[in-house]
């Protein structure tokens, strides 16, 4: 999309914004798997990432969940650096920067109760008796957490492998049995939907008309190459590209 956009084009700086944010949550998310690598449970244990699900008109995405054989652990992983606070009272949550500005954010504590709401009426129909609990982990490195209510269940990536076990172990002691545990776990695997997403002009409101059309080349990236017999030409570099015209044929005749 970025390509496609005139330099001048409005949303050119939103869409790098969102662009940083999802890499960023990438980056998060790959800290906490990496982290949950030193967990060790007594009973049986097994990690999901990045959980698509959906029941009737509900959909979730969960970042991480930790399914064991006493309960679920759903984790929300959040990688926003800097200060960050929460208003008890308007339940908003801020970053405020050294300039002294203030950024908002989805208050993660209310989108960790949803996706908690949603795995009990997920896992009635199999374990009614099965607890679902969570906990939102902060994993940059270079956050401070301020003014936190006492009942957000919010905490750094330092402490999430010992919150985790606290889980647990505070858990009914009655494990499920093996074929129990077994029918979760092959349900969630089983019902993972792939998450779909609009066309970008849609997404973005972009109207169609103000996207830069043309063939891409290949060495130097510019827009418009022209077709030459059986090959194309970069109008910027003068490269001659003919495997991309095969390419093509290839496609049409497939």
């Amino acid at each position: 999309m970025l390509k496609r956009l005139p330099a001048c084009h409005g949303k050119l700086d939103f869409i790098r914004e969102e662009i940083r944010k999802k890499e960023a949550g990438v980056r998060g998310e790959n800290r906490i798997l990496l982290k949950l690598s030193e967990l060790r449970i007594p009973g049986t244990c097994y990690v999901f990432s990045d959980v698509s699900l959906i029941l009737g008109e509900w959909k979730v995405q969960i970042d991480c969940m930790v399914v064991t054989d006493r309960c679920c652990i759903v984790i929300e992983s959040k990688n926003i650096s800097g200060d960050l606070y929460f208003d008890e009272n308007s339940d908003d949550f801020f970053k405020v920067n050294p300039n002294g500005n203030e950024i908002s954010y989805p208050n993660p504590y209310y989108q960790l109760m949803r996706h908690i709401r949603f795995m009990k009426e997920f896992l009635r129909d199999i374990i009614p008796k099965m607890k679902v609990t969570g906990r939102v982990i902060m994993t940059a490195k270079s956050c401070r957490i301020h003014e936190k209510p006492a009942n957000y269940p919010i905490f750094k990536l330092e402490s999430m492998i010992e919150k985790v076990l606290h889980l647990y172990n505070n858990s009914s002691p009655t494990q499920l049995s093996d074929s129990e545990f077994n029918e979760i776990k092959q349900k969630i695997i089983r019902m993972q939907s792939t998450f779909s997403y609009p066309p970008l002009c849609e997404y973005y409101k972009i109207p169609i008309q103000e996207i830069l059309t043309g063939v891409e080349c290949p060495h130097c990236g510019a827009l418009g190459m022209k077709r030459t017999g059986k090959t194309w030409t970069c109008i910027a570099c003068k490269k001659n590209q003919e495997m991309l015209i095969n390419m093509l044929s290839m496609n049409f005749s497939g």
